[in-house]
Order: structure tokens, then sequence, then C-alpha cells
């Protein structure tokens, strides 16, 4: 049985679930209004920092950091830079604006029915809950390794994650905003600490989920931890880091699970392949197989080497291009209903939002396919597909020989962001992206400065989200280009309108999950006899 984070249980009522909804309803509705009430907002601590200046304008900073395993040495390579993004906010024209800055990680959990199994998940994970330096996660992680493209993902080595010094007691997010501040010390030196988050998360990174979670742009209230970070009024900033694309998919996906169909078991004959991170290509993306005759259209990455593969025996590859999220078709949620919902934050989002991805470039895109791995009743020759790095260190395994290689004594490295590079130029020129294995993320984070100052108070603005649609229509999908999903039915990802589709997207009363109770009948009731009269009255 697959159980849904309960975040995305619990909607707000509208006054549009009506009164027969509520009677049904009832206590499931009302109570689930009542989990979320108003955080009260701790006082803020006056602290010898760099004040704000209120003719700067507000700016709301959300970093989205990927705690999965190896992230160690790109957490590093932010953290290196920060200082110079604060300078960087600090010299704007109108100096340091009135600032929030939170951290959130990319683990959201991967439930399902082999959770346990997976170093480092949970069913929940962080569930978008800002994370200030302190790890949310109790026990030790998974073991240390690769967390890519073959094998299970692991989680990091290590325990928990301690807190950073400055930030006062109670606080979830970095504020300065009023003259007051609610850390001490330096502003830069408290977020080198905050974007340090280890290597203890989930290795299916839902990067898109958590920031939507957090913002509270995926249908469902924010979380109360993060109340008071997002103000209706400031530019928003979102900045991701991640050497892995984003495998966000609804909270009842099959996607994590061995029982789907097939094998229902740890190999190349479960219906949806081994549980591995190439499901999050094989569900995620649509590509274009160049080599492939006939007219150009789009397949899901294959779990067995087509004809065409190049190669032979256990050393096949497959070059696949044009690659886009498989909204509407894969298991994964759409990333359009992500972008609509980032966009519904803000009355002018073409010049209050601002989105960097410091992610793997999309391309080179090449399937290999390696003997498995620790697999279940696995075939003699049997083989597993994986996706080669897109850009890593010279002579590391799996690197792509195209790839963009990584300077001597950098071990980073990561795979083709096709979902999270689609998400960020959707934003028009307010998107920036650079590859994760750059020497230094400087250039991308002074990019960022420039084009936060630009949309703030007083700045020269920016020709921002209007998307980066292509050239034309996407090619179609090909006869049989789509892989199958649980029980041999082709799967299907979130709706366009939000990350988690179903009953509870919108307006937040499930009926269907709350039985009437004696008070809901008797509301009903109530209703029932006031309507009688009422009609009687008007004979």
């Amino acid at each position: 049985m697959i159980r849904s984070p309960k975040s995305a249980l619990f909607h707000p009522v509208p006054l549009a679930c009506g009164a027969i909804a509520l009677a049904l309803g009832g206590a499931a509705c009302l109570e689930a209004q009542a989990a979320d009430p108003p955080a009260a907002q701790a006082a803020a601590a006056t602290a010898p920092v760099t004040a704000a200046t209120a003719s700067a304008g507000k700016l709301d900073v959300l970093f989205m950091v990927d705690d999965s395993s190896s992230m160690d040495g790109m957490q590093k390579k932010l953290a290196d830079q920060i200082p110079a993004f604060i300078n960087g906010l600090q010299s704007l024209p109108n100096g340091l604006p009135d600032i929030h800055i939170a951290v959130v990680s990319s683990d959201m959990g991967a439930p399902g029915d082999s959770t346990s199994s997976l170093g480092g998940c949970t069913d929940f994970g962080d569930q978008g809950i800002f994370r200030g330096g302190v790890s949310l996660q109790s026990g030790t992680g998974g073991a240390s390794g690769k967390g890519g493209t073959g094998g299970s993902p692991d989680g990091g080595a290590g325990g928990a994650v301690g807190p950073c010094s400055g930030l006062s007691a109670g606080q979830t997010f970095l504020s300065n905003s009023g003259g007051a501040a609610n850390y001490t010390g330096d502003l830069g030196s408290v977020l080198q600490c905050m974007v340090g988050l280890g290597e203890q998360g989930c290795g299916f990174e839902q990067q898109l989920s958590s920031v939507a979670r957090a913002l509270g742009a995926d249908g469902a209230p924010m979380p109360v931890q993060n109340a008071g970070f997002l103000r209706p009024d400031a530019e928003l900033a979102i900045v991701f880091l991640t050497n892995e694309d984003d495998c966000s998919a609804p909270s009842n996906t099959a996607l994590y699970s061995l029982e789907v169909g097939g094998s229902n078991q740890q190999n190349i004959s479960n219906a949806l392949g081994p549980i591995a991170n190439y499901r999050c290509n094989s569900y995620g993306h649509l590509c274009v197989d160049p080599a492939a005759g006939g007219a150009a259209c789009l397949i899901e990455p294959p779990l067995h080497p087509p004809a065409d593969a190049q190669g032979t025996g256990d050393a096949l590859t497959l070059n696949l291009t044009d690659c886009e999220s498989a909204d509407g078709t894969g298991l994964e949620s759409s990333v359009s209903g992500f972008v609509s919902g980032i966009r519904a934050l803000k009355s002018d989002p073409a010049s209050q939002i601002v989105v960097g991805a410091i992610v793997a470039p999309a391309t080179p895109y090449t399937v290999t396919w390696v003997p498995a791995q620790g697999g279940e009743n696995t075939l003699s020759g049997e083989l597993w597909p994986e996706v080669e790095h897109s850009c890593g260190a010279a002579g590391m395994d799996d690197v792509n020989p195209t790839a963009q290689l990584s300077v001597a004594g950098d071990d980073s490295f990561g795979d083709p962001a096709v979902r999270l590079t689609q998400f960020v130029n959707a934003f028009g020129a307010n998107g920036v992206t650079a590859s994760v294995c750059d020497a230094s993320y400087a250039s991308v984070l002074q990019n960022l400065v420039t084009k936060i100052g630009a949309n703030l108070s007083g700045g020269a603005g920016t020709a921002g989200d209007t998307g980066t649609g292509g050239t034309g229509a996407a090619p179609p999908i090909c006869a049989g280009g789509l892989n199958s999903g649980p029980s041999g039915s082709p799967g299907t990802g979130g709706s366009a309108g939000g990350p988690d589709g179903g009953l509870h997207q919108g307006f937040g009363c499930d009926v269907g999950a709350a039985r009437p109770s004696g008070l809901a009948l008797g509301l009903l009731l109530g209703l029932l006899v006031l309507t009688w009269r009422r009609r009687a009255s008007a004979r």
C-alpha cells in the first residue's frame, strides 16, 4: 500500500465546498482547516549586521540544495561563493534589499513498497520544510555511495547535520527587514553554513516538488514552519543546486515500488524496470532517437536496447536528442504544472520571479546498458539501462565521452537535467542555468544578482517570463514509444494544474475520504429541515 504525505491530504476549505459537502465531509474538512493555523512570528533579534534598505525593495530568496550522496563537494563550491553573492546584493544601487533567505532540501521521500530498502529515503522526506542548517531526518542515513544512474539511489554517510550558529533560536529562515535581523554576525557566513546540508537525503531527488511544497505552490498551504517567508510584494528568487534531474512524482506514485507488475522483483523483467534512478529518466523524459528510421518522433528512454543501439554485447549505447519532460505521459508530475504553480504566487510573475539552476547540462544524453548488479533472480547476461553523466571528471565511470569535463581535482558530476532546464527556460530572460561541473559558481550567482537588481525597485527590468517554447511544434510520440506502466498500462503523470493531480487538487474537501459522522449527519438533517421550512413559508 502506498502511503501519501500528510501535507498532500489536507487543504484549506473554501466557501465553494458548500454546505452539503461540509456536512458529508464535516470532520475531515474542518480538521484540515484547523491543522494549518498561521504560525506566530517570532520577534526578530537585532544584530550588528548590514541593515537592509527600505528603498531597495523586498526580496525573498529560496535555495534548493540537493542533499543526496555525492553532493558534498558541490555544496562546498556553492558555499564558497555565498559571501560574494551577499556582497553583490549589498552593492546594488539602492543597497541590500529588505531580505528573507531560506534553504530547502531535495528530499521529499520515496513512498512505495520498497522505501526501507532505499538508502536515505523515507515515506515523507523533509516535506519542503526549511532546513536552517538542522537535519529533519533521524538516524544516520544510508551507506555512502555514488547515488548516480546505476543501482539503487544511496543516501549519504554520517548523522544529523548540526544547527548553524548565528540564526536566532526558533527561526527557520534568515530575515533582515525593517532595520532588524534574526541572526547575529555576518549574513554571508550564516548562509554559508545553512547551504551545507550534507549527504544523507533520499537519492530520488524531487527538487521541483520540494520547492512547490515549501512555498505552498502545489495547491496546499505551505508548511507552518515556513510561514512569514513569502511576501506578496517581494521579488522571489529560486536557486537550485543539484547533480541529477528532477524526479518529482504524485504522492500515490508507483515509481518507487517493486510490486507494479511483471516480475515484481528487482530485475529487468519488472514492469517498470529495476528500482534505480533510470526510472526517473524512463518515465520522466521524452526524446528523439536520431538513428531510428522514418520521421522524427519522441520515445521514452527504453528499458531494453533497441535495434539501432550502438556497440555490441554488454557495451551497448543509444544516443538521444531533443529531450523534454514527459508531461502528461510519464509517471512524474508535469513541469508545466510546477511552472504554473510558481507563477501563481505573484501578481506580476514576469517582473517578480527570477530562477537560477546549477545543474548538469541537458546534453549529451546517452543511454548505456551495463551488467545487472544487486538484483533478484536476474538472468545470465542481464543488462540494466542507465544514463551517462553529461559532465564529470576525466576517467570517472559512466561519464559520456563528449561530456563537459570537470577540472583536475574536482570530482563533480551530473546527469542530464532535462526537466529542470525546461523549468528554468519557462521564465525566459529571468532564468539562468550553469553547469554543476563548473570549477566555480561565481559567474552564475553574479548573473542572478544582476537579474534580481534589474527587477527590484528602481531597476531597469528584464523581459522575463516569456519562456522558450522552441522553434516549432514538438515531434509526435512514436508508435510504441512509451514504456509500459504498472500492470502493463501506459503511465500517466500529474495534472497540468499542479504537481499532485487527483482528488486533492484545487479546493480541498476530499469528500470521498471521510465517512459521515453523527455530527455531519445532524448538520445535513438540519439543512434539509431548514430547506423544507423555507419552501413551506413561501407557499
